[in-house]
């Protein structure tokens, strides 16, 4: 959940020119969603990392508007997780939809990879 503030507009965003709830805010607690919903699935020393999203913004939202988002895991695929995505604001309007998806990885394996390139 998150309150619409001059924190997370699209102008402080540099997304947008007016002081509205930025896409890219959005975006983020979708995935923050996603993460908790395969947080149990997970084994010791795993983590997902986001690699597909595909998000409409539907209605805007202004300062001082509460918003969250749900995530529902819809497919599995190898390591490979598609999540179902919606954000509301507090009257329940949906705000947004669309779907993320995750790539299971072993935590040290990938830090590791990427301090070698």
């Amino acid at each position: 959940m998150a309150l619409v503030s001059s924190e997370n507009t699209a102008v402080k965003a540099h997304s947008g020119s007016l002081e509205v709830y930025a896409t890219p805010f959005m975006i983020a607690l979708m995935e923050k969603a996603t993460c908790s919903a395969c947080e149990s699935l997970l084994d010791e020393g795993e983590t997902t990392v986001g690699i597909s999203v595909n998000i409409s913004h539907d209605k805007a939202s202004g300062i001082g508007t509460l918003v969250s988002a749900q995530a529902t895991l819809c497919e599995v695929d190898g390591r490979k997780l598609t999540f179902e995505v919606i954000a509301k604001d507090d009257k329940q309007n949906i705000i947004g939809k669309g779907t993320i998806e995750r790539f299971v990885v072993n935590s040290e394996r990938f830090m590791s990879k990427m301090e070698s390139m």
